[in-house]
């Protein structure tokens, strides 16, 4: 169900579409690196002034055909590194996007793979809740014919059928949660309702918790997608305060041409006609009225601000591995004494029944230790439910075995 959600996923897919994004403008940025050519070609019918520039006599006379044909070449030399400090933001950025896509991938696994371990605990309480009901009936059953027989009171009867109206209530809202959940999942896998009503009981193994690994280190949150994100915003940020101030430094670019030109265009492929040209263009920004320093200090601000996003990003990251090893330390106590609390109601079950089976004890009292160890099942398969999805969410604190390879 991972690969279906991870292949048909809406967020997927438009994290795919913001790398493609990304990469389209490491090619744009690139090219500001490489000189421009061009092709030009203009034919226009035009006629010279009489009275400009060049005497009467050497003017020709009225309309001509004018051709004109060049290749042109414009180059931005590169002094001050604007453009290569453009290009550094830009492949920055494209690793945020390659991450940001691996973070959207972490979090629909680890969300399908909580919820189905939160499905497979459902089940497990719904076996539980079933069995209730049915020993429930039976007690309503046996009290109402004691009833009958004179041998219990309508308060007992009555007490016992609130107690079943209570289980089939459970019941029925286990059923719920259960719709519920596979919904989630058919939502995560970018499908309608009608995936989730072709969704099987889970055969997770809810003993087969995984625990805490050997080693915690806090430099392992510095795999988490989401921190490495953070991280390569900053520094595209960084290059773009560069690449801002290389613009208070003059503008230098090559330029040249070569091409045809000529007045009338059964001339314009003859000897003479070639034309070109190359040389320098310099430009300076002398006076902008603040809109240089005012871009530098946006810049710079946003820069601050990434700056400590990625500090905050990574404090939430040491806070979610602390609190997923918490609650995982926790809950090995809570097992434990959950697997104690079973043995022991098996244990009065058992005794229950050969006391009955020997005829020292009635089938209230077997009915009663069965409901007993039923509700101790029930507290066990929660907690081992809850086992799986702290796995998952120390996984996903983790970064779930991400790991970041530059471009």
């Amino acid at each position: 169900m991972i690969d279906e959600a991870l292949r048909d996923s809406p967020d997927m897919a438009a994290a795919a579409a913001r790398m493609r994004r990304a990469e389209a403008y490491v090619t744009v940025s690139r090219s500001a690196l490489i000189p421009q050519v061009s092709a030009n070609a203009s034919v226009t019918e035009q006629k010279i002034s009489y009275n400009h520039l060049i005497p009467r006599s050497a003017a020709s006379d009225g309309w001509q055909d004018y051709g004109l044909g060049t290749i042109d070449l414009k180059w931005e030399i590169d002094f001050w590194g604007k453009n290569r400090a453009g290009l550094a933001a830009a492949t920055s950025q494209l690793e945020a996007s390659r991450a940001e896509t691996a973070l959207v991938r972490l979090n629909i696994a680890a969300a399908i793979a909580m919820n189905y371990s939160e499905l497979a605990g459902l089940y497990a309480l719904r076996d539980t809740a079933v069995r209730t009901v049915e020993i429930r009936k039976k007690t309503v059953e046996l009290f109402s014919e004691r009833f009958a027989n004179g041998m219990e009171t309508r308060g007992s009867v009555s007490e016992a059928k609130a107690r079943l109206a209570g289980a089939e209530g459970d019941l029925l809202s286990i059923d719920e949660q259960i719709g519920l959940t596979c919904n989630r999942l058919a939502a995560l896998a970018g499908a309608g309702p009608d995936r989730a009503r072709s969704i099987h009981p889970p055969t997770v193994n809810l003993n087969s918790s995984f625990g805490l690994p050997a080693e915690l280190a806090a430099n392992l949150v510095g795999r988490r997608p989401d921190v490495t994100m953070a991280r390569l915003m900053t520094e595209a940020q960084m290059h773009r305060i560069d690449q801002k101030k290389a613009e208070f430094y003059p503008n230098v670019n090559l330029v040249a041409f070569i091409g045809v030109q000529s007045l009338g265009l059964d001339m314009l492929t003859r000897a003479g006609s070639d034309i070109g040209g190359i040389g320098p263009a310099v430009s300076l920004p002398i006076f902008t009225a603040g809109r240089l320093q005012g871009e530098l200090r946006e810049r710079s601000a946003i820069y601050d601000e990434m700056v400590a996003n990625y500090n905050a990003t990574v404090t939430h990251a040491l806070e979610d591995v602390a609190n997923a090893a918490l609650s995982i330390r926790a809950l090995a106590g809570q097992l434990e004494k959950g697997d104690e609390a079973v043995a022991e109601a098996a244990e009065a079950h058992r005794v229950a029944r050969n006391r009955y089976e020997g005829g020292l004890a009635n089938v209230i009292e077997v009915l009663y230790a069965e409901d007993v160890l039923l509700n101790s099942q029930r507290t066990l398969a929660g907690l081992k439910s809850r086992a799986l999805t702290l796995d998952v969410a120390l996984q996903r604190a983790l970064g779930g075995g991400y790991q970041h390879s530059k471009i």
